[in-house]
């Protein structure tokens, strides 16, 4: 089945189907509110005649009450006297000339004579009262005491309506006895009226008794007539209902409507259903129309939309893809759309033409060589040369294409190597110190296992840089640092190592050089350790020179590093910094190694914005130059003096920490390390195993620190971090987690951690956290001062400090008078940091002072502040 059949039958159900549900819905939904609207405008019509008829009914039936308890009446049934009667007659008269519809006021005795009657017909007197009464039956019938009816009347027997009250006359014994009947006679106009007024043209209005039988109607052939039991049935149901009962009526179907009315009779409409519903707009019929319409026409409309759109574009390239399989290059597609049919004609018309220069270019070639056979013989040669030259193209192409292929095989060799090897060492030694029982190899197991580890460790680092490089996810964070401070520290570590191999180890700086340099300082001083750690890896004998210079014209830093090693070819030198690659494969054999060293740094110091030169000879040496730009001007130095370090003579004392730590881990060799370790400072601790017991504990306890495992059952510690501190609690929350990346870090920070430690917990950054956030408990002021008065290194390090404070007054000096303010705020910063431990606090504040105006670039209090600082400098006696 073609490709347009298919999506015609998968198109089909999917969209006629819900649309014809949706219109169903809608037709029966707005079928309803017709039928409820119909049925609100023939009620209301129907209420209001109701009303008007009940009114009409109370209002006579008030009237005939008054009259029953009046007491001209109520004499007259009791004496029966000529006075009382005409009394009586007066009252009647009086009544009728209120109410122009009644007709007359009757008063008939209990055997039907009428006692009284106003006005006095001359017909009347003839006959006996109880034969002239035809209606007296309904009045001897009635067992209420008032009741209503429509019966006949009159010398033109027309059809009148009687209301009628039984009158009763105090007895002798004080008990009420029935007299006889009081009754008024009116035009049944209100009846009339209804009835004449349908809802609509075609409706029918009539007025029904209890006895089934039509009371009144328009029609007056009808009045008397009786209805079936069945028909009769279809009519209650339609009583006081909350719809229209369809049914039939007088031989025609109608909508059926019926109210109650006071007295025994109800008024029913009988509404003919298209003249009702014509009142109101035929909703239902035009949405199925619409329905019909959308479900016909919409996959159609779609099935050609698809056609125009998709299928003719497809066959289009189907078609010219044809043409050019034959050898037809003169076909080109017209790209009118920029949509993804739009990018393949545009890709199939490079493809045509890339196709016609290679037509040209093979038929220009082959002329050529034609020409050239016709007129040398001799050129053939050279032909048959740019032939094999061309070949030979192939052939290293083709070598490169298997070397990248076989580059993930390398890869998966060379990670299994690395990977293995210290994994062996750490399960192997492990296994040893489990069963040694001598302290000193058991130690030496141990330290075996943690320098496999450490390796491990690295080159997991390695990878991840690498990745991140390639990613260019790496975040670089640029700062004026000191970077003499940074070589002399590598150049001692390197140093130590070359000693012990039998290397000599120099530091050569040719001044002048820059005071700080402008980069990421942990990625360069990444770079160097690379560097160093390779030269003094492959050198066997011989030295290592570290070589510092500066051009002042290109602003350009240079630090070589140069070897007496094994050297490499150019060849090597070109393929030295791809990933995995190194010289050959004899030095992965004999030295180790990644080969990702060199490739992290050199992807590392073009993200700087510099570079490495490579200079190499086979068995004589290397030199590896790190090329660093400065971009601003900046003071420079002739001469570089290394400063003791204070850390050196004052390390943190970690015998002493007051802590009480909540440490939150679920994996049990982590918090046996963790333990351990914090047992092995005199730390106390608690330990939870997840987060939502970590919540609880720092609510409910005191610490001083909480670790918190980022990844936990039940509740991770993310989560549990903002529990934390949305319920107020301040204290410092340390990250230990895996996931070691930038926007991890951030989100953990973001969170309301203070740090972040990852796994695998080094124990020397576990005792850095721990120095930073402890309550040191330290010996009381005068104690500690005397201790340092007498402390042969502190008292080195202050004369030291006393050399040095007038070269780092003039330094500041120098920057202020070139307004280099961004390293006099470094320098002010470092002044200030170690000028309050020397015994000058004047000084830190005059040098916090100064920081805050380089900040804002505030010459004027710059000057000042150094005038002050130089003063306070002579002030104290130097």
């Amino acid at each position: 089945m073609r490709l347009r059949e298919t999506l015609l039958v998968y198109m089909l159900p999917l969209l006629v189907l819900p649309i014809a549900i949706l219109g169903y819905l809608a037709y029966y939904y707005s079928t309803a509110l017709r039928d409820q609207q119909a049925y609100n405008y023939v009620a209301e019509r129907l209420q209001q005649q109701q009303q008007f008829l009940n009114d009409y009914v109370r209002m006579q039936q008030n009237r005939l009450s008054f009259l029953a308890i009046s007491a001209p009446l109520n004499t007259h049934l009791r004496e029966g006297t000529m006075r009382s009667r005409e009394e009586v007659a007066a009252l009647f008269q009086a009544i009728l000339k209120q109410d122009a519809q009644i007709r007359s006021v009757k008063l008939l005795q209990i055997n039907g004579d009428e006692d009284l009657a106003v006005p006095v017909s001359a017909t009347d007197v003839a006959l006996p009262g109880r034969l002239r009464n035809e209606y007296f039956s309904a009045v001897q019938a009635m067992l209420d005491e008032q009741i209503m009816f429509l019966a006949p009347d009159g010398p033109e027997r027309h059809l009148q309506l009687f209301f009628v009250q039984k009158l009763y006359v105090q007895g002798i014994t004080n008990n009420q006895q029935f007299w006889g009947y009081l009754l008024l006679v009116a035009d049944p106009d209100p009846i009339v009226n209804v009835v004449a007024s349908p809802a609509t043209p075609g409706s029918i209005t009539l007025l029904i008794n209890r006895s089934a039988t039509i009371a009144y109607a328009a029609n007056q052939a009808l009045i008397g007539t009786a209805f079936t039991p069945r028909h009769y049935r279809a009519i209650q149901q339609s009583f006081e209902q909350e719809t229209l009962t369809e049914g039939m009526l007088l031989g025609q179907p109608r909508l059926l409507l019926t109210k109650g009315l006071m007295g025994s009779y109800q008024l029913l409409y009988g509404v003919e259903a298209k003249e009702l519903y014509r009142h109101f707009y035929n909703w239902p019929l035009l949405i199925l129309l619409l329905t019909l319409l959308t479900i016909v026409l919409m996959p159609l409309a779609i099935y050609r939309l698809l056609i125009r759109q998709v299928f003719d574009p497809v066959k289009q390239l189907t078609a010219a893809k044809t043409a050019v399989s034959r050898g037809d290059l003169s076909i080109l597609l017209d790209v009118r759309k920029q949509d993804e049919l739009g990018d393949m004609f545009a890709a199939f018309n490079v493809m045509v033409r890339q196709l016609r220069v290679y037509r040209e270019q093979e038929l220009a070639h082959k002329q050529q060589l034609e020409e050239k056979v016709l007129r040398r013989t001799q050129d053939l040669a050279q032909a048959n040369d740019d032939l094999a030259a061309a070949n030979q193209q192939l052939i290293v192409a083709r070598e490169i294409a298997e070397q990248a292929n076989r580059l993930k095989s390398v890869f998966l060799a060379n990670m299994s190597h690395e990977i293995r090897t210290p994994l062996t060492a750490v399960i192997g030694f492990s296994e040893q110190a489990l069963v040694e029982t001598e302290q000193e190899k058991r130690s030496d197991y141990l330290k075996r296992v943690l320098r496999s580890s450490e390796h491990l460790l690295g080159l997991i680092n390695d990878i991840l840089d690498l990745s991140k490089i390639e990613a260019d996810k790496l975040e670089l964070q640029p700062e004026h640092f000191d970077y003499l401070e940074m070589l002399d520290d590598i150049y001692q570590l390197t140093r130590e190592q070359a000693l012990s191999k039998g290397l000599d180890c120099k530091l050569q700086l040719h001044y002048p050089l820059p005071h700080s340099l402008l980069s990421d300082s942990l990625r360069v001083k990444q770079v160097l350790l690379n560097l160093t750690s390779n030269a003094v890896k492959f050198t066997r004998k011989g030295k290592i020179l570290l070589v510092v210079s500066y051009d002042q014209v290109s602003m350009r830093l240079s630090i070589k590093i140069k070897d007496t090693g094994i050297g490499m070819t150019s060849e090597e030198v070109s393929r030295l910094f791809q990933p995995f690659m190194q010289a050959d494969a004899t030095v992965t054999r004999d030295y180790g190694g990644t080969g990702l060293g060199l490739c992290i740094s050199k992807k590392l110091m073009e993200q700087m914005g510099g570079d490495i030169l490579v200079d190499s000879v086979k068995g004589i040496g290397s030199n590896f130059e790190l090329i660093f730009k400065q971009v601003e001007p900046t003071l420079l130095l002739n001469s570089y003096q290394p400063a003791v370090k204070a850390s050196a003579l004052f390390a943190p004392s970690f015998t002493k920490l007051q802590l009480h730590v909540l440490v939150a881990e679920d994996n049990q060799d982590n918090q046996l390390l963790l333990g351990l370790m914090l047992q092995q400072l005199g730390i106390t601790y608690e330990l939870v195993v997840n987060g939502h017991q970590a919540v609880e504990s720092a609510l409910h306890g005191t610490f001083d620190i909480i670790f918190m495992d980022m990844q936990m059952p039940v509740m991770g510690g993310e989560e549990a971090t903002r529990l934390i501190r949305h319920a107020g609690v301040t204290v410092p929350i340390i990250a230990i987690t895996a996931n070691v990346m930038t926007e991890n870090a951030e989100s953990y920070k973001a969170a309301g951690c203070q740090a972040l430690l990852g796994k695998p917990v080094v124990q020397s950054e576990f005792l850095a956290v721990l120095s930073h956030y402890a309550k040191k408990a330290t010996p009381p002021a005068t104690e500690l001062a005397r201790q340092l008065a007498t402390d042969p290194g502190m008292q080195a390090l202050l004369a030291q400090f006393r050399t040095q404070l007038p070269l780092l007054l003039a330094q500041l000096t120098q920057y202020a008078s070139v307004k280099a303010w961004p390293q006099l705020a470094f320098a002010a910063h470092s002044l200030k940091g170690s000028a309050g431990s020397m015994g000058y606090p004047g000084l830190t504040t005059l040098a916090d002072k100064l920081e805050l105006a380089c900040k804002e670039r505030d010459e004027y209090n710059a000057t000042l502040l150094l005038t002050k600082m130089q003063a306070e400098y002579l002030s104290c006696g130097n």
